[in-house]
């Protein structure tokens, strides 16, 4: 493809290169770089890939692309550009022909919900008749099938791993879906993704936001950046759904010209639900927008479920999709894996709730189910990620929880037990237990499980690995608990 098409939409600054060049390959790794390929520089979190524009040409880079005017001046054949991320995500997409531009495409962000606010919203899609894709945490589907969103395995695939991949497999992916037929598509919004510009290229018909809770400080460094990170999707989109009971979601208006719909429990917004009902097998409520009514009802309990599912029935009901479908939609969402998953015939639940937030959450909703079952919870925290929240989840699951069990999760370079004791601080009574090892802390917590007790196994959820110091391996906790089950 000519370097003048796929620079189509970029902000260029200066100019050093021909922009008549044919270019075989986009990089923005030097070591990939090949024969006539282009290579962008990117400044990364550990890394400055302007360092490495020498090592480029020698594998054959033809053009580079940089933000750095000292090395658009240090070299030649190069275009220096306003923002090298978003130029990036703007090269890909044209690499692809601008598939985002032919699909009606809706965006979900939060700290916490994302993945079953965009299950909800799939799902009433499809019962609406709708060709669908879906981009999310657990997985990439088209029209039900699960897709990847590169050629490797699943354990060692990093684009598998992203909430919201790289340009290089997201434009991949969008273009494939566009020849599969797919009109809409709901993907998960990660505020890294939208603080990198990785979605620089595309209008999305609705920005939904479900909440907001401490999370990815290590990278945000504040609460009052990440926010800033999520309220910048809303001006990439047609309208914004947001949840006007969480503090920040309330704000999101005065932070976009986008219009902005907000939903709550409270009669004061624009979509609000009355008549809630909870139960161990779902919940019923009415969403009401303006006279409308539609009744909703949830074959997952929880409050959290009333939110995601409220929050993906007002923006189904904005796009124009009936209320039937709606209805269907959310009724049939009936299992999202690792989303208060239950083991068969078992009182051990499996979820991935990592933050403080969804941590209380989910204990919250169990307690309202089986409030006269012993509580017992097992968790870790992830290494080399914000280290804040590991003393406030230490605090919640004490205070919350009838014992704990205060293990290792994807504790990547760091030191697990650091880790843990970092957790340790947080708790203040005396009904814990620490077994570092994860498995074996499964193993002894489901050994040791009564019939009047529920074990909740916190964090993992829908992964089916684990990453520590030696690298990314399998690891999967259902498998481990059928094995103790089945000695027992």
């Amino acid at each position: 493809m000519k370097l003048k098409k796929l620079l189509t939409g970029v902000k260029i600054l200066k100019i050093k290169a021909d922009l008549g060049i044919s270019i075989r390959k986009i990089t923005s790794d030097s070591k990939q770089a090949i024969e006539n390929s282009l290579f962008i520089a990117i400044k990364g979190e550990k890394r400055n890939g302007n360092a490495y524009i020498e090592n480029a040409y020698e594998n054959g880079a033809v053009c580079v692309v940089t933000d750095d005017i000292n090395y658009f001046e240090k070299h030649k054949n190069t275009i220096l550009v306003d923002n090298s991320r978003k130029a990036l995500s703007l090269i890909w997409s044209n690499y692809y022909d601008n598939p985002s531009s032919k699909l009606k495409i809706i965006a979900v962000t939060g700290t916490n919900g994302k993945t079953s606010c965009s299950y909800f919203l799939y799902n009433i899609l499809r019962n609406a008749g709708k060709s669908c894709g879906m981009i999310s945490t657990i997985e990439t589907l088209i029209n039900d099938k699960k897709i990847k969103r590169s050629g490797g395995s699943e354990i060692g695939d990093t684009a598998s791993a992203m909430t919201t991949p790289d340009p290089k497999f997201l434009y991949y992916t969008l273009d494939n879906m566009q020849k599969n037929g797919v009109e809409y598509v709901v993907m998960e919004a990660s505020s890294h993704s939208i603080e990198q510009e990785k979605l620089a290229a595309i209008h999305f018909i609705c920005g939904v936001f479900t909440n907001l809770s401490e999370e990815h400080l290590d990278f945000h460094k504040s609460m009052e950046q990440y926010f800033l990170a999520k309220c910048k999707l809303f001006d990439l989109c047609d309208i914004g759904v947001v949840n006007s009971d969480d503090e920040f979601g309330k704000c999101i208006k005065n932070k976009t010209d986008t219009k902005i719909y907000e939903c709550s429990f409270g009669k004061n917004s624009d979509i609000y639900i009355e008549n809630i009902k909870m139960c161990e097998s779902g919940n019923t409520y009415e969403i009401i927008k303006e006279k409308e009514k539609i009744f909703i009802k949830t074959a997952i309990p929880g409050e959290y479920t009333i939110y995601n599912s409220m929050i993906a029935a007002s923006c189904a009901k904005l796009i124009g999709i009936d209320d039937k479908s709606i209805f269907e939609g959310i009724r049939s969402t009936a299992y999202i894996k690792g989303r208060l998953e239950r083991i068969e015939n078992t009182n051990i639940y499996i979820d991935y709730a990592h933050t403080p937030c969804a941590m209380n959450n989910i204990i919250k909703t169990v307690k309202q189910f089986a409030p006269d079952k012993r509580l017992i919870v097992l968790f870790g925290c992830g290494g080399d990620r914000d280290r804040g929240k590991r003393k406030i989840m230490g605090e919640i699951a004490s205070q919350c929880a009838d014992f704990v069990i205060v293990t290792s999760d994807n504790s990547r370079n760091e030191d697990p037990v650091q880790i843990i004791k970092d957790i340790m601080s947080g708790i203040s009574k005396n009904n814990y237990c620490i077994i570092p090892k994860r498995e074996d802390a499964i193993k002894y917590a489901v050994k040791s499980l009564k019939k009047d007790e529920i074990l909740l196994l916190l964090g993992k959820g829908h992964e089916e690995y684990e990453i520590d110091a030696k690298g990314k391996h399998l690891f999967d906790e259902r498998k481990i608990v059928k094995s103790v089950l089945k000695i027992r």
